[in-house]
């Protein structure tokens, strides 16, 4: 019998991880709760969205977004963590983890995506669709690999940073926290705290 699970959180976001969840059958979504109020009543893929605090659920999931922003997420993970909520790892049945691979409470995998062996991701770190976590990388807690994102065998990326769609971190290179590169850079070279770069080969942007 599948586990019941509630969301928090009922944007764009949201509708890729149930059907994530929805394809795995581990879980099923009894709940979809949202802080905005303008959201109650209405439904996402054939759930209610209700407003104020879950229920009907020991085991929840983040239904909030991550793109270039990982606050959000970070807030709603920590809310649930003290709440007492468990925030198992969501994996896509189409996504390809490998089982020596480690994942942090409320790491995300969504479709078609891939994380090889004695990969490491932290709480809350968001795999997008299709994107690829080589082997010995390590994704720190809240990063997000956008859609199609590569990250060569033993890159680092730091808590919070965000890779965006379609680029590529070579091996062994460092993103550090909260750092950001655009969508289809290719990152050759360290990328410091805080820093933004796009580009082939990316160079630092302003902010």
């Amino acid at each position: 019998m599948a586990v019941p699970i509630v969301g928090v959180g009922a944007g764009g976001h949201a509708k890729s991880v149930l059907e994530a969840i929805r394809s795995a059958g581990e879980f099923e979504v009894v709940a979809l709760v949202d802080d905005d109020p303008a959201l109650a009543g209405t439904e996402l893929l054939g759930i209610t969205v209700t407003a104020g605090p879950p229920t009907g659920a020991r085991h929840a999931f983040l239904g909030v977004g991550g793109i270039g922003n990982p606050g959000p997420r970070q807030r709603v993970c920590e809310r649930l963590l003290a709440e007492g909520f468990e925030l198992p790892p969501i994996v896509h049945a189409s996504a390809a983890v490998s089982p020596w691979a480690t994942l942090g409470r409320g790491a995300q995998i969504l479709a078609a995506a891939v994380v090889n062996a004695d990969a490491t991701l932290g709480d809350g770190v968001l795999i997008n669709t299709g994107a690829v976590v080589e082997h010995d990388c390590v994704v720190g807690d809240f990063a997000h690999v956008a859609p199609g994102a590569t990250l060569g065998g033993g890159a680092v990326v730091g808590a919070g940073a965000h890779v965006g769609m379609g680029a590529v971190v070579i091996e062994g290179v460092t993103l550090g926290e909260r750092a950001f590169v655009a969508a289809g850079a290719v990152v050759v070279a360290g990328v410091p705290d805080g820093a933004r770069v796009a580009g082939v080969p990316a160079r630092t942007i302003a902010s």
